[in-house]
């Protein structure tokens, strides 16, 4: 080695062990074998995590690795694997002592509740779990009760959806009154709880991640299902950024729709959990979402193996359903086809219709982001046609002495119903604080005068229980099963008493005939990957509707 060329060397910084060497093949090929390692251009150094140190050692030893460099690694691999034991035998204690007097502990929880603690608290390999209840399972009080067992004197870190932060506060004050909770929603200062937003990881991250967690807990954790993402990598860890999640003893990570669209949505989860199956990204593609090279590079956008994936998770993640814990009263699905006014409609349609034949004539299709945009003006068309027969539902909800929850996609949708209800309308919608949300959640669960709660589906479809509501109405249509499968849970849950009718609105002539036929196959392939039998289709019906209004010949309620 000529004296120019540094010495192999291994520091600790940041959770990771650096590794500075010359170039030799061997060792760069053993490093690589590692998982989780990364190699960082601006440095020109190899990052391992230090829970990797006894692996990395033994693959550079093997390697020929100098042994003055492997006296380096040493002290870090005796410090991991003194680590690792120490946190197997104190889960191991947890378990012993919370599991047999969770009854006594937590007497308000349900059965199933209970086991669910039991589940997260259960020792494993991997640093955490993945609570995959049916939406209206309480997995917010489930998560809690875990992490204040397995953790009553560390503080603990919650990142969640923005409309749920309050929604959080209140159940930690319920389950654990006198604990001290700060929402970030302002300069972090420490506290026994603490919850943000997703959207204010980046404006805390440093401080958050110079804090030691009992429990970090991922609300709606698929927001972290791309890890290319800013929210992902804060959580995950990337080039020169190390994750909050190697800063927490444990993870839970809860999500009523685990598989939104494909397999490959659990990939960062089980990444984050240090599962097995989240070390290699293309390996679990091909594996389990039907891999294969294109000309344009690897598709992994399906589904395959399903059953050897649910036997690989049955220690990591939990999913039940209602009608596997819970005797609740039945929810009714209806399609509701109405006649509208179609001149509106036919304008968006005919201009739709131009450009696609425009396309046809110079022997193309139009391209995907332009049918984007032609598909979205013809959903705002048809909701709009919609908006009169829509009222007119509704009031018949209402006088009835029903309760009704109003979903869209559509401010107009929503704006129309609080000037035809008004005070008896409340609303949920985009841009609100989470405390103003949280408002007209309680004034129509709890206020007999308030017979309806009007939302946006991205705000109002997740997180809240409304189980005042009888009747869900959808005045219009999202993309995905996911989404509509939340949304209509918000009146599906604990608590509720009542039978729960959901109703689609279809306006008949639109390109809600389309969608409909769609979303009727999406709901039934998310319910079979979920919950046991083999899916076949495709996963993604947005691709399916570009398809079939790509066509010349195709006339979407023309």
């Amino acid at each position: 080695m000529s004296a120019f060329t540094p010495e192999p060397s291994a520091i600790l910084a940041g959770g990771e062990i650096v590794l500075e060497f010359p170039f030799q093949a061997a060792w760069i090929a053993a490093i690589r074998r590692l998982r989780r390692r990364r190699w960082e251009p601006a440095t020109k150094t190899w990052r391992v995590p230090a829970d990797l140190a006894p692996e990395l050692l033994e693959v550079l030893a093997v390697a020929g690795a100098p042994e003055a460099w492997l006296d380096q690694l040493r002290p870090h691999a005796r410090e991991a694997v003194a680590e690792a034991a120490h946190a197997g035998a104190r889960a191991q204690r947890v378990w012993e002592t919370a599991v047999p007097h969770l009854a006594t502990r937590w007497p308000d929880l349900f059965t199933h509740q209970r086991a669910g603690v039991g589940f997260l608290l259960t020792p494993r390999s991997s640093r955490g779990a993945i609570l995959a209840d049916e939406m209206g399972l309480g997995k917010t009080r489930q998560a809690i009760a875990a992490a204040h067992e397995a953790f009553p004197d560390c503080p603990h870190l919650v990142v969640c959806p923005a409309a749920l932060t309050r929604h959080w506060e209140r159940e930690i004050a319920r389950a654990l009154p006198g604990a001290e909770v700060a929402v970030l929603g302002r300069p972090y200062r420490p506290a026994a709880w603490t919850v943000l937003s997703y959207d204010r990881l980046a404006t805390h991250h440093v401080a958050l991640r110079e804090a030691r967690w009992g429990a970090l807990i991922l609300d709606e954790a698929h927001y972290i299902k791309n890890m290319r993402s800013r929210r992902s990598r804060l959580v995950l860890g990337g080039p020169g950024a190390p994750g909050l999640a190697d800063r927490a003893g444990q993870l839970y990570l809860l999500t009523g729709t685990p598989v939104a669209n494909r397999p490959m949505d659990l990939f960062a989860l089980l990444r984050a959990i240090r599962h097995p199956l989240g070390d290699d990204r293309l390996l679990f593609g091909v594996r389990y979402c039907a891999g294969h090279q294109t000309p344009h590079g690897w598709d992994l956008r399906g589904a395959s193996n399903l059953d050897s994936l649910r036997e690989r998770l049955a220690d990591t993640l939990l999913r039940r359903t209602k009608d596997e814990v819970l005797d609740l009263p039945p929810k009714l699905r209806t399609y509701l086809p109405i006649e509208v006014d179609l001149d509106a409609y036919r304008r968006v349609w005919l201009a739709y219709a131009e450009r696609v034949a425009a396309a046809s004539r110079n022997r193309r299709r139009l391209a995907r982001r332009l049918l984007l945009a032609e598909i979205a003006k013809l959903r705002h068309a048809a909701a709009l046609a919609k908006i009169p027969a829509a009222l007119e539902v509704a009031a018949e909800m209402v006088e009835a002495g029903e309760k009704v929850l109003v979903f869209s996609y559509h401010r107009a949708v929503v704006k129309a119903f609080r000037e035809r209800f008004g005070a008896q309308a409340v609303a949920v919608v985009g841009g609100q604080s989470s405390r103003t949300r949280q408002a007209a959640v309680d004034a129509f669960e709890q206020d007999h005068g308030v017979r309806l709660l009007v939302g946006d589906v991205r705000a109002a479809g997740h997180g809240f229980t409304l189980a005042a509501a009888s009747q869900v109405l959808f005045v219009d249509y999202g993309w995905t099963a996911a989404e509509h499968l939340q949304a209509e849970d918000r009146a599906h849950r604990i608590g509720q008493r009542q039978l729960v009718t959901v109703t689609y609105l279809s306006a008949v002539g639109t390109i809600d005939e389309e969608v409909e036929a769609l979303l009727g196959q999406k709901l039934e392939i998310a319910a079979r990957l979920i919950d046991g039998a083999e899916p076949t289709g495709r996963m993604s019906y947005l691709d399916d509707l570009v398809e079939i209004l790509a066509r010349p010949d195709h006339h979407p309620g023309g």
